[in-house]
C-alpha cells in the first residue's frame, strides 16, 4: 500500500496538484491535514468533524470501516486491516484542547493493531529533529507511550518551508510490526503548499484485491443516452440557484453517470487529472526550480529577489490550472448540450 501524507494548508491549487501527483505515483491512500475541500457524497473520502483532517483512498483499495470521524482533529479508518489515522492540531488550540484531542485519539486506538498515525500536530520535539521540545511535544510523547507506537520519520529533512524558515512538524507514527521496508521519505517535488509531502509504503499489495482505477476522463457511451433520465437526474441536484464551476461540473457528471455508462478503456496506468496538460507540467517544473533557488539564497537581498521570481511562477501556475479547468468545463457543457439536442 503506497501512502502519501501532506498538509495542504487549505489551498485549492495544492489539492489539485496533489490529485495529479498521486495519480503519477500510483498512490493508494492519502493522509491530509488542512484539506481545501472534502467532495460531498464521495465514499472514497472521510474527514473529522471540523474537516481539518482527512483520508482519501484512491479507488484501488476500499475503506473497510470508519472507526471515528466525530471528533475534531482526527479521523480513523480501517484500510486493508490497518487502522489509519489522519491528525491536525491547529496552532490556535489551547493546551486543554490539544490534550482533549490526544485523549480521545488514544482511547480510540488503544487495543487496535496495527495502526498508522500521521499528520501535523504543530508540536516540536528533539525526537523527530526539532531543536527543542515544547509543551505539545511532551504531551505527544506521552500519548505515544500509551499507544505503543514508533516514530517512522527518518533523517532531518524539513517538512515545513516558508520564507527561509524550516521545521519538522509533519510526523508519522505506527506499529513496530509495520516498520520493515516502509521506505519513509520526504518528497521534494513541488506541492504549492508550505509543507512538503511525505511518502511511504506499507507491506506488499495483493494483485488479487486491486480493483481497476476509475477513469477521470469524461467519456460516456452516448448510444445509451436517455433524455428523460438525464433531466430527472439534474432535477435531483437542483436545490441551489447559484453554483460555482466545480459544483456545476459535479452535478453534470453525476447526471451523465446516472444516464449512461462510462467508456472503459484498457490501460495499465491511471489517467491524469482531467485538466492536466503539458503547459501545467512546465509551470510546475518552473515553480520547483524557482523555489529551490529561494532555498539556496545566501543573503536576504538575494532571497527577496528570488522570492519575487517564485511568486510570479506560482501565480502563472495557478492561472494555467484555472484556465485549463475552465476550458474543460466549457467542453463538458458543449458535450451535454450536444446530447440534449439529439
Amino acid at each position: 500500500m503506497e501512502v502519501t501524507q501532506i498538509n495542504l494548508n487549505h489551498c485549492d491549487i495544492a489539492q489539485q496538484l496533489l490529485w495529479q501527483s498521486t495519480t503519477e505515483s500510483l498512490c493508494d491512500v492519502v493522509i491530509i491535514a488542512e484539506p481545501y475541500r472534502i467532495p460531498p457524497g464521495n465514499g472514497n473520502w472521510a474527514a473529522d468533524k471540523a474537516a481539518m483532517a482527512a483520508i482519501h483512498v484512491m479507488g484501488s483499495i476500499p475503506i473497510e470501516e470508519v472507526i471515528s470521524s466525530s471528533y475534531e482533529g482526527f479521523v480513523i479508518l480501517k484500510i486493508q486491516g490497518i487502522y489509519v489515522c489522519s491528525c491536525y492540531a491547529p496552532p490556535r488550540w489551547t493546551m486543554q484542547q490539544f490534550h482533549q484531542m490526544l485523549d480521545a485519539l488514544t482511547e480510540k486506538l488503544i487495543g487496535r493493531r496495527p495502526i498508522i498515525v500521521a499528520g501535523d500536530f504543530n508540536a516540536w520535539t528533539v525526537e523527530w529533529g526539532s531543536r527543542c521540545t515544547n509543551a505539545r511535544g511532551y504531551s505527544r510523547l506521552e500519548a505515544l507511550a500509551k499507544m505503543e507506537i514508533a516514530l517512522f520519520n527518518e533523517g532531518t529533512v524539513s517538512t515545513f518551508r516558508k520564507d527561509g524558515r524550516e521545521s519538522i512538524i509533519d510526523v508519522t507514527f505506527g506499529s513496530p510490526s509495520l516498520m520493515s521496508n516502509i521506505n519513509w521519505r520526504v518528497y521534494e517535488g513541488y506541492t504549492h503548499s508550505d509543507h512538503q509531502a511525505i511518502k511511504f509504503s506499507i507491506g506488499r499489495q495483493n494483485p488479487a484485491i486491486r480493483q481497476r482505477a476509475r477513469t477521470y476522463e469524461r467519456k460516456w457511451k452516448t448510444t445509451a443516452f436517455a433524455r428523460d433520465l438525464f433531466v430527472e437526474a439534474l432535477r435531483v441536484d437542483s436545490g441551489r440557484s447559484i453554483l460555482n464551476e466545480n459544483e456545476l461540473t459535479d452535478i453534470l457528471v453525476r447526471a451523465c453517470d446516472a444516464t449512461m455508462p462510462r467508456k472503459q478503456e484498457p490501460r495499465k496506468e491511471r489517467q491524469p487529472a482531467y485538466w492536466w496538460n503539458a503547459a501545467i507540467s512546465n509551470h510546475r517544473a518552473s515553480c520547483l526550480r524557482a523555489r529551490r533557488r529561494v532555498q539556496r539564497a545566501r543573503t536576504e537581498a538575494d532571497r527577496e529577489e528570488r522570492s519575487a521570481v517564485f511568486r510570479v511562477a506560482r501565480a502563472a501556475l495557478k492561472r494555467e490550472i484555472k484556465l485549463s479547468k475552465r476550458n474543460c468545463f466549457k467542453e463538458l457543457c458543449r458535450d451535454c448540450h450536444s446530447l440534449w439536442q439529439k
